[in-house]
């Protein structure tokens, strides 16, 4: 019997490894992170309890984005001046999220969460040329700054240079909303923040991608410790299992990110985001296909 046990949670060790690698591949291939889909995959393949499920989620999304920012600093990409005014103003609703969604239904839970999935999927295939923008190479001595619009010039360890303009402001005043919503649905809000960056404020890709997997270091780490003090993290074999794989994904992420069009991720993501979400609208409607 013992044996049979320990079998199973071999297997189940093994299914986590693989859960965090490949999702922490995608997640910091694209700047998200990987909590759209670890959150509900827990949900829906793993059986965990939602709140458990969602504070292991934003948990593993911590381990995740510093393994990929350590990636990308290498690599010279990430603006960090916009990824900590983002990460700084997005600690408010990171910490008020796992208390507030203690009040919340799982029924209720799984209804908004299967909205936002959904919503995410077709936002996705309407601006599906995402990654197809250009980059923005432009002259630092042709656009003046004043007091709430910075210049930006990033040169990556490619030697590709970048210039663009960020409204500091306005990039404030969006993560404070992104913070509470990454943290209530343990997403890390990266999937949200990424093409926000790139078609709100123009920022180009790769430093969208890089800046985004930034700033999740800094809020969801603060978010992650009020969900273990609330109890809603698994630490074996979830944490420990799916971490050590989130870890090796996102050096692989920040590779293949140089090696591939972002596009067709999306593509992929997109189907992924749109089952999941599906998935559990249908759960917390109680809806039974089968």
């Amino acid at each position: 019997m013992l044996d049979e046990l320990t079998f199973k949670l071999f297997l189940l060790s093994i299914g986590y490894l693989v859960l965090g690698f490949t999702t922490g591949t995608y997640g910091v291939l694209i700047g998200a992170g990987g909590g759209f889909i670890l959150a509900p995959v827990l949900i829906l393949f793993f059986n965990l309890d939602p709140y458990l499920a969602v504070g292991t989620s934003l948990a593993l999304v911590t381990i995740n984005s510093f393994s990929g920012a350590w990636a990308y600093h290498r690599k010279h990409m990430i603006d960090y001046r916009s990824g900590i005014i983002s990460g700084l103003v997005s600690i408010p609703g990171a910490v008020i999220a796992p208390i507030f969604l203690q009040t919340v239904p799982q029924d209720i839970f799984k209804i908004l969460f299967g909205v936002l999935l959904v919503s995410l999927s077709i936002y996705m295939f309407l601006r599906k040329n995402l990654n197809d923008r250009p980059t923005h190479n432009l002259s630092k001595s042709s656009v003046p700054e004043n007091r709430f619009v910075k210049n930006r010039y990033i040169n990556t360890l490619n030697n590709e240079k970048y210039f663009y303009q960020v409204h500091e402001l306005g990039l404030g005043f969006v993560n404070v909303f992104l913070g509470f919503v990454s943290s209530f649905f343990g997403t890390g809000g990266g999937f949200l923040r990424t093409p926000i960056l790139v078609y709100g404020f123009r920022f180009p890709i790769k430093i969208a991608v890089a800046t985004s997997i930034f700033s999740l270091c800094i809020y969801t780490t603060l978010g992650s410790l009020t969900y273990a003090f609330l109890g809603n993290i698994q630490f074996f074999p979830t944490l420990i299992c799916a971490g050590t794989g989130l870890m090796l994904g996102g050096q692989v992420g920040a590779w293949i990110s140089e090696k591939i069009e972002g596009v067709w991720i999306l593509r992929l993501l997109l189907v992924v985001v749109l089952i999941l979400g599906i998935q559990l609208l249908l759960q917390g409607f109680k809806i039974n296909l089968f």
